[in-house]
């Protein structure tokens, strides 16, 4: 599998958040893709992938999936399935990465899962990233195009309190 420093960085990252902000084409998504999967063909895992609604995932993140699946004979071996009604990735070790949108915060409470992926955060309601967060156990990805402030402002200024002391 061919990756970039966009995947190391993100695999390599010990922080329960990890927000990756960068111009469309980036390598942003795609990275992270390539890490979720690799992720999920070492351990039993359920991954979340959450976008602002399915046609975007479906021309984004889940078309990224799809491509990283089909160009690795590693990934390829590790997924049992793929179901395309559910947007659901079953892997030979119970791992799933599923692919999912929510409509409000209420909506996004169903649900445990050990990592969790936002996809173009900055078109997802903070109620409803909060609520996932929530129920997120392990790493929580973000990925942006830094076109207009949004909540992960607000995540990175806590983050920089509580490093230099100030919480």
């Amino acid at each position: 599998m061919r990756t970039t420093a966009i995947f190391k960085n993100n695999y390599t990252a010990t922080s329960h958040v990890i927000v990756n902000q960068g111009g469309t084409s980036s390598g942003k998504t795609y990275s992270i893709l390539q890490v979720l999967f690799a992720l999920a063909a070492a351990e039993t895992l359920v991954i979340t992938v959450v976008g602002q609604d399915i046609p975007n995932l479906k021309a984004g993140a889940l078309r990224d999936a799809l491509k990283i699946h089909k160009t690795s004979a590693v990934f390829m071996r590790s997924v049992k399935n793929y179901n395309k009604t559910d947007r659901v990735f079953e892997f030979t070790n119970e791992s799933i990465i599923e692919f999912k949108s929510y409509g409000d915060a209420q909506d996004a409470k169903s649900g445990k899962r050990d990592y969790l992926f936002v996809n173009e955060a900055n078109g997802i309601d903070w109620e409803v990233y909060n609520e996932l967060a929530l129920r997120t156990s392990k790493r929580i990805f973000i990925d942006y195009n830094p076109n207009a402030e949004f909540w992960v402002a607000l995540l990175q200024r806590e983050v920089e309190n509580i490093k230099s002391g100030k919480q």
